[in-house]
């Protein structure tokens, strides 16, 4: 082969293994920079500690309805309720507040973030001017919490009585502050008549605490069955 020929396909070969390295490490780059947006360690399929958070407290009600209540009671009773059973079912758990107190949203995330191998669920109420809205909705802000959420809001809206509103991206301060999954539980609407009378009642917040458990039992273990309820 002529030198000139040679040296020009040698050439060619550097300079095509040069654009295969810069493709490559642009591509690494850009995969890196869609992790470090989330900034979440995906533990969504080996969690064994579940941080529960029961959304207000203390001077922040939440929701005040005429038909049900405070949002802050209820949503301290479904968490307790949902504890109860994830250690049942052989989690740990942790809880943000066990009382009538206020934690600044800063403070949740950080109680979630100081954990490991855990997932974060904040339960919640929902509220609307408009009468008429009802049904459940379950917001995550970091792509590996999206199933959490839908196997959650899948099991709510199979009690009788509940609707699926969907799943829902959110920038929740407790959703885009946590360093683990992240989703936050809006368990119906306060505001709506029937809606709020239903979730005054004990039996259905012991049915939305143990569908929280069972969608969260599902993520983790596939099919595996929900303990019995206590």
């Amino acid at each position: 082969m002529d030198e000139g020929v040679c040296g020009e396909a040698t050439l060619n070969m550097q300079f095509t293994r040069l654009i295969s390295m810069r493709v490559a490490c642009a591509l690494a780059a850009l995969f890196l920079a869609a992790c470090s947006s989330d900034r979440v360690i995906d533990t969504s399929r080996t969690f064994k500690k579940v941080v529960i958070d029961a959304g207000h407290g203390g001077h922040d009600s939440g929701a005040t309805s005429r038909y049900a209540g405070r949002e802050k009671d209820l949503a301290l009773d479904v968490a307790l309720r949902v504890r109860a059973k994830l250690e049942a079912a052989g989690f740990d758990t942790v809880m943000t507040r066990r009382s009538d107190v206020f934690i600044e949203l800063d403070r949740r995330a950080a109680i979630s973030n100081a954990q490991t191998n855990s997932i974060f669920v904040s339960v919640h109420f929902n509220d609307s001017p408009n009468a008429s809205i009802r049904g459940s909705e379950v917001y995550y802000k970091s792509r590996c919490s999206v199933r959490i959420a839908e196997n959650i809001l899948t099991q709510i809206a199979a009690i009788p009585g509940f609707s699926n509103r969907g799943v829902r991206t959110a920038n929740f301060r407790v959703l885009k502050k946590n360093h683990y999954p992240a989703v936050l539980v809006e368990c119906g609407y306060l505001s709506n008549p029937s809606e709020g009378r239903r979730c005054r009642d004990g039996g259905a917040l012991e049915a939305l605490a143990e569908a929280i458990v069972r969608g969260i039992v599902l993520q983790r273990h596939g099919g595996a069955s929900m303990v019995a309820a206590n």
